[in-house]
């Protein structure tokens, strides 16, 4: 039982986390007000949500979103989740750097601010005779930044990663 309830705080906790960075973010994008600018696919509320249930594993919250701001897109996207899903995983600095060395990871892209906690991290194809740092993005955007795995590795905590190569 005492299982049980320290799950539900650590999602509780994950839930308010969640909601806090929904204000936080539409502070800065007007997301809430003016949904129209933003696309599918660079739509921060959309992605704080996402992030949240591939972490979480509530597959719900995201249904519910998608279905209340995304209708026609539902269907494919929890299709896409559950594959998704099966690729998130969380590792300490040490497990980091081993995975990002052995994988030849060059670039990698947050979805939400890559200086966020719970971040959740996807490999960036760059070519060999290409410049990593062409690929990086740190400006003060919340989302979709870019930037080289050494930066990450420094950050003290344990890193979310989408460990889907595309090679």
């Amino acid at each position: 039982m005492f299982n049980n309830f320290k799950t539900y705080m650590f999602m509780d906790q994950d839930k308010l986390n969640m909601e806090a960075r929904v204000i936080a973010y539409d502070k800065h994008y007007g997301f809430v007000e003016n949904p129209q600018d933003f696309n599918f696919e660079y739509n921060p509320h959309r992605l704080i949500v996402k992030n949240y249930a591939l972490r979480t594993g509530d597959k719900a919250a995201y249904n519910k979103y998608l279905d209340t701001f995304f209708p026609d897109l539902t269907e494919i996207e929890l299709k896409n989740f559950d594959v998704e899903i099966k690729y998130i995983k969380v590792f300490n600095n040490e497990e980091l750097a081993r995975w990002l060395a052995s994988n030849d990871i060059k670039v990698v892209e947050s979805d939400i601010n890559c200086d966020d906690p719970d971040a959740i991290f996807k490999m960036v194809d760059v070519s060999d005779s290409e410049d990593p740092d062409m690929y990086v993005i740190e400006e003060e955007d919340f989302i979709l930044n870019r930037i080289l795995p050494r930066t990450l590795i420094k950050t003290p905590n344990k890193t979310w990663i989408n460990i889907k190569l595309s090679k």
